[in-house]
């Protein structure tokens, strides 16, 4: 039987096949080891240290039979890829993991949204399309679940807390606030949407609420509503925390959080004139009740709306809501409409806040310098959706157009345009001067949002990490494989034909074709300066002799979205002639490319084209309370592979960065400001320092207490040449 999935896979196979994929980063290809430094400021990988970039992380290791340790040997755990939820206590940060997010999101495409495909060969194609660097699974088949899990900042220990093999605990906790010295982490544990009190005096742990039992979980789940506890805040004094149940989303307070009984509900679906969207068909499978914050005396609670009836084209969902609450002295609560329905709920903004925007299906809030920071994140659920099992990048490419804006909401509740594209609403423009997306087309979520050092800092979801097997055909990328890569590629590609042969397999597609397909690095070296340097690929061979597809026809300017027609004409005189083809991937071809596939293929050049000038890895910046920005980072701290800043937290003395890394882990990294500003090459200008200075660092020997951190040459001594801000502070110091 020929699954829906199957067009999509072949597609898939196809492009891996002519023009390769994504490259697999050899692990010693480390900026500064495990340091990432710039002008501005240093950020040092706390976790796996001496594993360096683009290689197995995931804070604990992997021992086999679906269990994680915190006796580290290196191993790493690439099933732990985001670091949910943070948050510092002393020098210790106390992190909840996702394990296997995406693999996750395929599972609920596969289920609950019917896109019905094969488990092996969608493994087979991740692997084709990414070079064998997208997790999937344990080697082992192991299953290890999340964790619950603390760092110490300063020396890199780790103890687990709680996990499926030590403590039967498959924890998922997806966000955490400090209430009165305890943390309350909420998420899923064993399934269930739960909430766990903390004490990071003893690390004694509880459950303290269950919004759901089994029975109405699986009820639910049967009626394709998205249950679970997402938002979380603290108000007055009392916890704060958003839960859908069988009847929809509603709003929880507790004055004393450790008795189930003392959470009563504030906040109804008609009280929140029936905004969320919880179903996990609407936008990002029911995002329902996002983000919540005390702001000017009020509760803000921004909500995702999307939903199949309300959608205003196929190509767009409804943009996100804002909601207000305020409690009487009573206890009693008001809910005011914001943004969302100005004709039906007299909201002040319609939804999304600008009339033109449409692409954000959700808001992340953050209260900084008197103002209610809004940041927009784009549903990319839907568009990765599209991608892979209609392909089509249309969803997709209209995100792109927009990437994501972030605004400022004062005490009046007067929204003003930080940063983003100038439009009628706004038509100045962003108050820092930078267009959407930082300037950035592919930043499609303001995903974390944290107040430290008195700025503002913004981390970015960043789509080119994923889109890479589209963006590598025009970014540059396909020149920069090694030997040793491309025919792990090769094998790939090769593994993926002969399982699509062997269980769809037809007289005219022998199954031994696959085994001997081959294809020379230096036809995609070719390839790739083709697009790069001349706009154009003039010829590629996709088979070897007995299975030899000639691709003559002129693909003129393939990353320029202007020549669709001249794409779509080649690609269709491509079809023509694979028609009268026998072989296999012939056969491939003329089922792909045909009249009905014209469109997808206009909205793959659009995409590729927008992926021609992307930067993969997350992006920060930090904004003061003047509006100048600041870059930290542009690219995951030096790894394509850390798609997501995906949590922030703050120690004594750090800020700390969770990364979100579907491909080696997540990693946790330490995040200052430089006392001095660096040069590009990393290094304290010697403009900068006084003549005493560098005589100092240039004639003390090493102290021996700061003996790794100090940068010497063989005789002992700092290089004058060679001074960093590390070693001005020591010669400021007299050490």
């Amino acid at each position: 039987m020929k699954k829906k999935i199957i067009s999509a896979l072949l597609s898939a196979a196809l492009v891996v096949t002519s023009f390769s994929s994504i490259t697999a980063m050899a692990a010693s290809d480390t900026i500064g080891g495990t340091t990432y430094q710039q002008k501005s400021f240093t950020a040092n990988k706390i976790t796996h240290p001496e594993n360096g970039l683009k290689a197995p992380d995931g804070i604990v290791d992997y021992i086999g039979n679906s269990t994680v340790t915190d006796e580290i040997t290196g191993v790493g755990d690439r099933a732990q890829n985001y670091a949910w939820s943070a948050i510092g206590y002393g020098d210790w940060v106390y992190i909840g993991t996702c394990p296997n997010a995406m693999t996750q999101t395929l599972n609920f495409m596969g289920t609950i949204l019917g896109n019905k495909f094969d488990k092996e060969i969608m493994t087979a194609t991740l692997n084709a399309m990414f070079n064998g660097a997208f997790f999937t699974a344990e080697e082992d088949g192991g299953d290890p679940k999340g964790i619950l899990v603390k760092v110490n900042t300063k020396t890199g220990e780790v103890k687990l807390l709680m996990s499926k093999a030590t403590t039967n605990t498959n924890v998922q906790f997806r966000n955490v606030v400090e209430l009165n010295g305890k943390f309350y982490f909420c998420g899923s544990v064993n399934g269930l949407p739960t909430v766990y009190q903390v004490d990071p005096a003893t690390d004694e742990y509880k459950k303290v609420y269950q919004s759901i039992d089994q029975a109405d979980f699986y009820k639910a789940y049967q009626m394709g509503i998205s249950v679970g506890i997402r938002g979380i805040s603290t108000f007055e004094n009392k916890l704060i925390i958003s839960l859908v149940g069988l009847e929809g989303a509603y709003i929880c307070e507790s004055d004393n959080p450790e008795d189930p009984d003392s959470f009563k509900v504030i906040a109804t679906m008609s009280d929140m004139f029936n905004y969320p969207a919880y179903r996990y068909q609407d936008s990002i499978y029911g995002g329902s009740i996002w983000d919540m914050a005390a702001y000017n005396g009020s509760l803000y609670v921004s909500i995702c709306t999307g939903t199949p009836e309300n959608k205003p084209d196929d190509n767009t969902m409804q943009s996100f809501a804002l909601i207000k609450g305020d409690r009487d002295d009573n206890g009693k609560w008001t809910w005011t409409s914001v943004i969302g329905d100005k004709e039906k709920n007299n909201a002040k903004y319609t939804y999304g806040i600008d009339p033109e925007r449409t692409r954000s299906g959700a808001a992340n809030l953050c209260v900084y310098d008197g103002y209610l920071y809004i940041g927009e994140y784009n549903d990319e659920e839907i568009a990765l959706e599209r991608v892979l099992f209609d392909q089509s990048c249309d969803f997709m490419n209209s995100n792109l157009e927009q990437s994501v804006n972030l605004y400022r909401m004062d005490e009046n509740e007067e929204i003003q345009l930080v940063v983003g594209d100038a439009d009628e609403m706004f038509p100045d423009g962003g108050l820092t001067g930078l267009g959407s997306g930082f300037d950035r087309n592919e930043n499609q979520y303001i995903w974390r949002m944290q107040v430290y050092n008195n700025k503002l800092y913004v981390g970015t979801f960043d789509t080119s990490s994923l889109l890479e097997p589209i963006g590598q055909l025009t970014n540059g990328d396909l020149l920069k494989m090694t030997d040793e890569e491309w025919q792990s590629q090769i094998e790939y590609i090769k593994v993926l034909a002969e399982l699509i042969l062997n269980k769809y397999k037809t007289p005219q597609l022998p199954v031994a074709a696959p085994a001997t397909l081959s294809i020379s690095r230096d036809d995609a070296r070719n390839m790739a300066k083709s697009v790069n340097n001349a706009g154009k690929i003039s010829r590629a061979t996709a088979a070897n002799a007995e299975n030899v597809i000639e691709l003559a026809q002129e693909i003129e300017n393939t990353a320029n979205e202007k020549a669709s027609e001249e794409f779509i004409a080649t690609y269709t005189e491509l079809s023509k002639a694979s028609k009268n083809m026998t072989i296999s991937i012939g056969e491939i071809i003329g089922k792909i490319f045909t009249e009905e596939n014209i469109a997808k293929m206009t909205s793959f050049v659009k995409c590729a084209a927008y992926m021609s000038t992307a930067e993969r890895g997350f992006d920060i910046f930090t904004l003061d309370s003047n509006l100048n920005v600041k870059t930290v980072t542009t690219n995951g701290f030096g790894d394509p592979y850390n798609h997501g800043c995906r949590t922030f937290a703050v120690t004594d003395d750090n800020l700390i960065v969770g990364t979100a890394n579907p491909f080696y882990g997540t990693q946790i990294w330490t995040l200052s400001d430089n006392k001095y500003d660096l040069n590009e090459d990393s290094k304290v200008d010697v403009q900068d320092v006084t003549f005493a200075q560098c005589v100092v660092a240039g004639t003390e020997e090493k102290p021996a207490d700061f003996y790794e951190r100090a940068d010497y040459n063989k005789d002992g001594k700092v290089d004058i040449n060679d001074i960093t801000a590390y070693q001005i502070y020591l010669a400021e110091n007299n050490n």
